[in-house]
């Protein structure tokens, strides 16, 4: 996908994990004792470390995909040069047949 468009989306899955996270850790810190917040601080986390490694797996593939397309338009226009060559090599070969017999 469109590094622009996944930017944006990370940015904005970004600003809005962290503005949940400051509501929650206020929330947390007013009422320590509360153990549904203490459970979805830690559910919180859970979440924002999961979708980072998401995020992460996302940009290695694509690393990846780039790389293995890179290698497959290398290793063709090598195929196509080492065609150019034979091709040259065959009609030198054709002329010093055609010359020495």
């Amino acid at each position: 996908m469109n590094n622009k468009l996944n930017n944006i989306k990370e940015i904005k899955y970004y600003t809005d994990f962290n503005l949940v996270g400051e509501k929650i850790v206020q929330w947390r810190s007013a009422k320590p004792q509360n153990e549904s917040l203490r459970e979805i601080y830690f559910a919180w986390q859970d979440i924002g470390f999961y979708v980072n490694n998401l995020i992460m797996e996302q940009r290695a593939f694509n690393q990846s995909l780039s790389e293995y397309r890179a290698d497959k338009i290398r290793a063709i226009n090598r195929a196509r040069k080492a065609d150019e060559k034979i091709a040259e090599l065959e009609n030198d070969l054709k002329k010093y047949k055609a010359l020495y017999g």
